[in-house]
C-alpha cells in the first residue's frame, strides 16, 4: 500500500520529536502579534514579565514529582521561552538581533529535548509487535517473564510508593497468572527490592489479563501502637480492627454471618499460624480486647503452655479461662452440648444464623472461643472436628492458634472448615504452603521471608475481607501495656452468659476459675446461671484427681479411634445392659495358652538382645529424636522401634526403661502429662 505525501507529512508532525520544533517555530508569530497590540505600552511589558515569572514559577512546582534533571530542564526552557516572548514582544521581533536568538537558541532547545527523549527510549521496547515483543513491553518484564508473553495495557499507575501495572497475556496457553505469581521472586531481584513488595492480582473476569503491585518502601518495618477500640460498647457485627495494611487501610475481620443478600457473608472460625516469636499472640491479645468491648458477646479461652501469661489482665473480662490441660479438655468436651442447645434455641426462634436480635430476644451473646497451643491437645486425641463444623450456626467463633497447621500437628478435617486465617512469619515455604491457600501464595504472598524477624507481619484471608488484600502484607499493632488494659475494659459492657449456654456447659462451667475483681463492671446483659466470685476460685482443687480425669479421657479416646465410632448393635445392646460393677464369674472351662516371649511383639520378628545391648539402643533411638528437634517421648513413639525388633525387648521392658531414665534425670524427666517425657541432653545433664 502506497503512503501518500501528505500523510507522511502528518505522521511526522505529530511525533513527539516534532513538538520541541513547533514550540520554537510558534515563537515568532506570537511574538509578532503581542509587539503589534502592546508595544510602547509599560503596563504591558509588566504584565507580560510577571506572566513569564509565573510560568516559570509554575514549571517548577507541577514538575516536583519528576527527577531532579527534568525538573530542572523544563524550569529553564519555560523561562528561556517565556523570556524572549516578553523581549521581542516589546522590542522589534523581527529584528536581527532577535531572530538569532530565536533561531539558534530555540534549536539549541528543540534539540535537547529530543536527546532526551531519545535516550529514555529502550529499542526492544519500540519493536512492532510481530513476537519480539509490543510497545506495552517493559524490560522488566521481558526479562523476568518472558518475551512475547506479556504486555502492559497502558502506562503504569504512579503514586507514593505504590505502582500498578495493569498487563495482558499476549500468548494464550504459554503463561497464566499463576506462573507470573510463581516467578515473583524474579522480578523482585531484577528490582531490587523484597520479595514481599511485589504482587500479582488476576482479574476476576478474564484470566488473559491482571495486575502487577510494586511497593518500594516497606511502610510495616515499625509496628504502629494501638489505637484504642474501633466500636466501644458496639456490636460484635461491626469490624475487627487490630492492624494495618502496607497502604495504610486498616486490617479488619468479621466473625458473624451477614445476611445481606447484597453483601452476604458466613460466620467464620480462624486459624492463627505462625512461628515461635513472629506475635500471633501479641495479634490475639488486639483482637481479643476489640471483642471485649463490644456488648453482645463473650469470650472463652485455653491456653496450657503459657496460660496466665498469654491472656494476662484481659483474665477478669475473659467469661472462662483454662490455663491447664485438664481444664482445656473439660471446656471441649462441654462445646458439643452448648453448640446443640444454642442451635435447638436460635432454631426455636426462628433465627438459622446467630443475629443482634437474637440477642435482644433470648439474650444469648456471641461467642468467640480461643484455642491457643491447640497442637497439645490434637495430639492428645482431642476431637474438635464436629466443633468446627456446627458452631457457626450457632453462634460461635473458634480461633485455633498454633505454630504449624501440618497433618501430624491438626487433623486436615479441622483444617479445612477454617474459612478465616491470620498467617503471621513461619518457618519454610512447606508451613507457609499449608498455611496459606494456594491463589494466595501464587500471588505473592510469603511469610516464610519474615519467620520471626518482624514480629506481627502477617496475611489475613477471611469472608468480608477483600480478595486484592490476601496477598497484602499487614502488621498487628502493638497491644496495650497490662496496666493499660483493666482501665480500658473495666468501663466496658460485660455481659453474662446466658441460661442456656450456662446450662448447657454443666458443672464444669459452674466450677470454672474465675478471676473477677471489684473494678470489673457489673452484668447489664440477662442474669447468668452462676455467682461471681473476687477471688479466684479453680474448678479442679486437687492435681492428682485432674491428671487422673485427663488419663482417663485419653485412655477413652484412643479405645474410641480403635473401636470406631458406631459399635454393632449387638455389642451396643451388651455394652448398655451391663452393670460395671457386677463381679465377673469364674469360668466353667479354663483354656491353656502358649506362653508369650518377654519381647512382646518382638518375639515374632526378631532376636532378644541382652539388657545392655537393649538399652544402648534404646539411648540410641532417644539420640535420634533428639537429633531430628523433638523435645519429649512417648511410649507410643517407640512402637515402631520394638516391633521392628531394633530394640529387642517388647513393650513392657521398654516402658519400665523409661521410667527408670526419668527416676535417674540423666536423659529423661517426666512431663506435667502422665505419659509424657521430656528429653534431656545428657551431657549437660551430666555436668
Amino acid at each position: 500500500m502506497t503512503v501518500k505525501p501528505q500523510e507522511d507529512a502528518w505522521k511526522a508532525l505529530k511525533s513527539p520529536h516534532a513538538r520541541p520544533w513547533l514550540a520554537v517555530a510558534a515563537e515568532l508569530p506570537a511574538s509578532v502579534l503581542a509587539h503589534a497590540a502592546w508595544s510602547g505600552q509599560p503596563m504591558a511589558a509588566i504584565g507580560l514579565t510577571l506572566a513569564s515569572g509565573a510560568l516559570t514559577a509554575a514549571t517548577w512546582w507541577t514538575a516536583k514529582d519528576s527527577n531532579e534533571a527534568r525538573r530542572r530542564h523544563a524550569t529553564f526552557t519555560a523561562g528561556a521561552a517565556s523570556s524572549y516572548l516578553t523581549v521581542a514582544s516589546m522590542t522589534n521581533p523581527l529584528g536581527g538581533t532577535q531572530l538569532s536568538v530565536l533561531a539558534l537558541g530555540g534549536a539549541t532547545l528543540a534539540a535537547s529535548w529530543n536527546v532526551r527523549k531519545t535516550m529514555r527510549t529502550d529499542p526492544d521496547k519500540t519493536k512492532a509487535s510481530d513476537g519480539q515483543g509490543g510497545s506495552g513491553e517493559t524490560g522488566l518484564l521481558a526479562k523476568s517473564i518472558g518475551k512475547a508473553k506479556l504486555a502492559l495495557r497502558g502506562e503504569p499507575k504512579v503514586e507514593p510508593n505504590k505502582v500498578t501495572a495493569d498487563f495482558k497475556i499476549t500468548a494464550p496457553g504459554e503463561l497464566t497468572t499463576e506462573e507470573i505469581g510463581r516467578r515473583i521472586n524474579y522480578i523482585a531481584t531484577e528490582l531490587n527490592v523484597s520479595p514481599t513488595s511485589v504482587r500479582v492480582i488476576s482479574d476476576p473476569d478474564s484470566a488473559a489479563y491482571g495486575q502487577i503491585v510494586i511497593v518500594p518502601e516497606d511502610m510495616l518495618k515499625t509496628p504502629k501502637p494501638w489505637p484504642g477500640p474501633s466500636a466501644p460498647g458496639g456490636s460484635i457485627t461491626e469490624p475487627i480492627v487490630f492492624g494495618l495494611y502496607e497502604d495504610g487501610a486498616p486490617e479488619r475481620i468479621w466473625l458473624p454471618a451477614n445476611e445481606d443478600k447484597k453483601n452476604p457473608r458466613n460466620a467464620t472460625h480462624f486459624g492463627v499460624f505462625g512461628m515461635n516469636g513472629s506475635a500471633k499472640s501479641s495479634a490475639m491479645i488486639d483482637i481479643l480486647i476489640e471483642i471485649l468491648t463490644r456488648h453482645d458477646v463473650i469470650v472463652w479461652g485455653m491456653d496450657p503452655a503459657k496460660g496466665e501469661q498469654t491472656f494476662g489482665p484481659l483474665l477478669p473480662y475473659m467469661d472462662w479461662v483454662e490455663i491447664t490441660e485438664a481444664g482445656g479438655n473439660d471446656m471441649i468436651d462441654t462445646l458439643p452440648q452448648v453448640i446443640t442447645a444454642r442451635a435447638g434455641a436460635l432454631g426455636r426462634a426462628g433465627f438459622k444464623n446467630w443475629t443482634p436480635a437474637a440477642f435482644k430476644k433470648l439474650g444469648m451473646p456471641y461467642m468467640a472461643v480461643v484455642i491457643e497451643e491447640a497442637g497439645r491437645f490434637f495430639r492428645n486425641g482431642a476431637e474438635l472436628e464436629g466443633l468446627v463444623q456446627e458452631a457457626r450456626s450457632a453462634g460461635i467463633s473458634i480461633f485455633i492458634s498454633l505454630q504449624r497447621p501440618s497433618a501430624t500437628s491438626m487433623p486436615t478435617d479441622v483444617r479445612e472448615q477454617l474459612g478465616g486465617v491470620l498467617c503471621f512469619g513461619v518457618k519454610g515455604s512447606t508451613t507457609a504452603d499449608m498455611a496459606l491457600p494456594d491463589d494466595v501464595r501464587d500471588r505473592g504472598a510469603r511469610p516464610e521471608v519474615w519467620e520471626n524477624r518482624q514480629p506481627g507481619k502477617n496475611y489475613c484471608v477471611a469472608p468480608g475481607v477483600d480478595e486484592e488484600l490476601y496477598a497484602m502484607p499487614a502488621r498487628s499493632f502493638i497491644p496495650p501495656d497490662d496496666d493499660e488494659i483493666p482501665t480500658l475494659l473495666a468501663a466496658a459492657p460485660r455481659p453474662p452468659a446466658d441460661q442456656i449456654t450456662a446450662t448447657a456447659a454443666g458443672e464444669a462451667y459452674a466450677n470454672r476459675t474465675r478471676y473477677d475483681h471489684p473494678a470489673a463492671s457489673t452484668p447489664t446483659a440477662a442474669p447468668s446461671s452462676t455467682s461471681t466470685s473476687e477471688t479466684p476460685m479453680n474448678h479442679e482443687s486437687d492435681p492428682e484427681r485432674a491428671a487422673e480425669r485427663l488419663l482417663e479421657r485419653q485412655v477413652e479416646r484412643e479405645v474410641n479411634s480403635l473401636l470406631g465410632d458406631e459399635l454393632d448393635p449387638a455389642d451396643a445392646e451388651l455394652v448398655a445392659t451391663t452393670d460395671p460393677e457386677h463381679e465377673i464369674t469364674q469360668p466353667a472351662i479354663l483354656w491353656q495358652f502358649a506362653k508369650a516371649d518377654k519381647g512382646d511383639k518382638f518375639a515374632a520378628t526378631g532376636t532378644e538382645r541382652t539388657t545392655e545391648q537393649a538399652l544402648a539402643e534404646l539411648l540410641a533411638v532417644l539420640d535420634e529424636r533428639r537429633a531430628d528437634g523433638a523435645h519429649t517421648v512417648r511410649l507410643r513413639d517407640l512402637r515402631p522401634y520394638w516391633e521392628s525388633g531394633r530394640i529387642g525387648r517388647g513393650k513392657t521392658w521398654v516402658a519400665e526403661q523409661l521410667n527408670s531414665l526419668a527416676d535417674e534425670g540423666q536423659h529423661l524427666v517426666d512431663d506435667e502429662e502422665p505419659g509424657v517425657f521430656l528429653l534431656l541432653q545428657p551431657e549437660l545433664a551430666a555436668a
